[in-house]
């Protein structure tokens, strides 16, 4: 009975216990599987004491009085692991339990010898050894040893109670092989699991490490190539800019005479109200001025992209004395918006950047003037707009056509191109779910169809430019 009353450690606690020694942790957190070998410890501690409170219930006075010392020891070091393990002292649980059940099972094993103990044998070593395995490969051979020496100590009582008959001696015998084999047995076979289960623990360990570094490359790699590519915007833009700066030198000059003629007509003026007429004239031509240069600026600068629910057809209107400033005065400039009603989601500096760059495009390709067309299309359901970019240039022959859109691809003299313009618009309206195609052929022109996802304007619109009616496609 004494030895139902010595239930020693549980496997969980030993386990959680040998994780908390392998790795740091912060007081007021508690990793995930130590928190489940607390749980596993906690419930085999409550099983172990409620078992040995049952049998002091159960046998009552009949009981030996050793035999209840020693359940209500069992029971005692129980509530002191328990009380450990509140304070999340996991290891020192564990092994006050494995240290404290080992003494009890001696004393149980001294004093009435390896047969007696024979029907709650596994009750009594079975817990030993999970919690040694848990706390760790020596500790568990530790407690295999120390379980030895019991049976060996049991076996020799059995023997001298029997006066070392030979017959009792043969019984003795094959009662110590057998216990002696199944504990070598069990602690061989925990021993191995949880040298597997550490093995494959630190393969996961390093595997997750490899996939950590390797994340931490991707993200950089990505982040690199968002700065290689807002640079390649950026410089796009100062392009742009530069091929922009002769109609702003040319819409500068006219301002500046216009301010110019005003001071002149002030100045030869005495009456204060022409005076003032004078100075608004000159107020509202430098406030024109102003508008100019800082559209140029707030182009060029460097910023990082922030997409946006455009609508599409006032938009694209706005843009038009910016594209009209890259034609002379032999080129025809047409914008039709069609009175689209949809929305899409874009960055509207990157979206003047791609129609810039097509219609800088056709510029080179209309040297001697010709005509450029801007149009604007939102067939139903109205998911997805199109905009046609059109001139009537000399063309592209078939392989030009099919290279245009790679980058640093020109056919532009050295030093006259960097074969970036396409490129970055197509990267850009891919970055939107969109596509560009392109049709042209030598003497018939270029068309650039961009396909952009949209959205119909929500109830209520403003209307389109020009106002009236959305004109079918």
């Amino acid at each position: 009975m004494l030895s139902r009353t010595t239930r020693p450690g549980d496997p969980a606690e030993s386990s959680r216990r040998t994780r908390a020694s392998d790795a740091p942790r912060a007081p007021a957190v508690v990793d995930a599987t130590e928190a489940r070998a607390m749980s596993m410890l906690l419930r085999l501690l409550l099983a172990v004491a409620g078992y040995q409170l049952l049998l002091l219930l159960w046998e009552g006075p009949a009981a030996s009085t050793l035999a209840q010392v020693l359940g209500v020891a069992g029971m005692l070091t129980c509530l002191v692991s328990l009380e450990l393990l509140r304070r999340r002292r996991l290891h020192l649980s564990a092994m006050a339990f494995v240290v404290l059940n080992l003494v009890l099972t001696s004393v149980a094993y001294g004093y009435w010898g390896l047969r007696a103990q024979m029907h709650g044998q596994l009750l009594q070593l079975l817990p030993v050894l999970l919690a040694g395995a848990l706390l760790g490969r020596r500790a568990l051979w530790l407690a295999t040893a120390w379980l030895g020496a019991l049976l060996a100590l049991g076996a020799w009582q059995d023997a001298a109670a029997g006066f070392y008959l030979p017959s009792r001696v043969e019984l003795v015998l094959r009662d110590l092989t057998l216990s002696g084999f199944g504990t070598v047995v069990v602690a061989f076979v925990l021993d191995q699991s949880l040298s597997a289960l550490r093995h494959n623990l630190r393969i996961a360990q390093r595997r997750g490490a490899d996939l950590a570094r390797k994340r931490d490359a991707l993200q950089l790699e990505m982040q690199e190539k968002e700065r290689s590519r807002e640079q390649l915007v950026h410089a796009l833009k100062i392009e742009n800019v530069g091929r922009l700066a002769s109609g702003v030198a040319h819409d500068f000059n006219h301002l500046l005479a216009l301010i110019m003629g005003y001071a002149g007509k002030g100045r030869r003026s005495d009456d204060p109200a022409e005076l003032k007429a004078a100075l608004q004239g000159v107020e509202s031509a430098a406030r024109r001025a102003g508008a100019v240069t800082r559209r140029l600026l707030d182009f060029s600068r460097q910023d990082v992209a922030r997409p946006q629910l455009l609508d599409a057809a006032p938009t694209i209107a706005t843009m038009e004395p910016m594209l009209r400033q890259l034609f002379d005065a032999r080129t025809v400039f047409e914008l039709d918006t069609g009175r689209v009603q949809c929305q899409i989601h874009f960055d509207p500096a990157q979206l003047e950047l791609v129609l810039l760059s097509l219609a800088a495009n056709a510029q080179q390709a209309m040297p001697d003037g010709g005509t450029f067309r801007l149009a604007l299309c939102c067939p139903e359901p109205g998911n997805e707009l199109r905009i046609e970019v059109s001139d009537s240039g000399h063309g592209m022959s078939e392989e030009v056509r099919q290279r245009c859109m790679e980058p640093f691809f020109t056919t532009k003299p050295s030093g006259q191109g960097t074969g970036l313009g396409l490129a970055v618009a197509g990267n850009l309206v891919a970055a939107a779910d969109g596509r560009i195609e392109v049709d042209s052929a030598p003497g018939e022109g270029t068309r650039f169809h961009l396909y952009l996802p949209a959205r119909p304007l929500p109830a209520g619109p403003v209307p389109a430019a020009g106002g009236g009616e959305a004109l079918p496609c």
